[in-house]
């Protein structure tokens, strides 16, 4: 057997902070698909409901939107969408009418289309590759 390597490393896309990855789950690529697949699961109806609360003009309902699909950018290795989240989130603390927040709206919301594109397509890698690993 010698030549073989069990201990293939997965290469994460350069947007994503594999050494965070890697501080959560180690190296247990079947769980971070997992985690990945469930991001993908709730992903839209999180989206949707930023984007109800922002066309109802409804402030506190658009920052718990926004405050509930936050960490899931950690668990995905994207601090910075997390961070994103936070920004925004505090900007609507802030303002006192959703039109205060368009261009922020704008911008977080192709944010995460951005993010769910890039955790769509690292969750496709880490099927092929946990599939090629059994």
């Amino acid at each position: 057997m010698s030549g073989s390597n069990f201990s293939k490393k997965f290469i994460f896309n350069e947007k994503i902070d594999s050494d965070y990855l890697y501080s959560l789950y180690e190296d247990d690529y079947q769980y971070i698909e997992e985690i990945f697949s469930t991001t993908l699961t709730h992903f839209d109806n999180d989206l949707y409901a930023i984007q109800q609360a922002f066309t109802a003009g409804n402030l506190s309902d658009l920052r718990k939107a926004i405050h509930k699909m936050k960490p899931t950018f950690g668990f995905v290795g994207l601090p910075t969408v997390q961070q994103s989240c936070k920004e925004f989130e505090d900007f609507c603390q802030k303002a006192t009418t959703s039109n205060e927040l368009t261009s922020e709206y704008q911008q977080i919301v192709v944010t995460l289309a951005a993010s769910k594109e890039l955790i769509a397509s690292e969750y496709n890698k880490l099927k092929e590759f946990n599939s090629n690993l059994l």
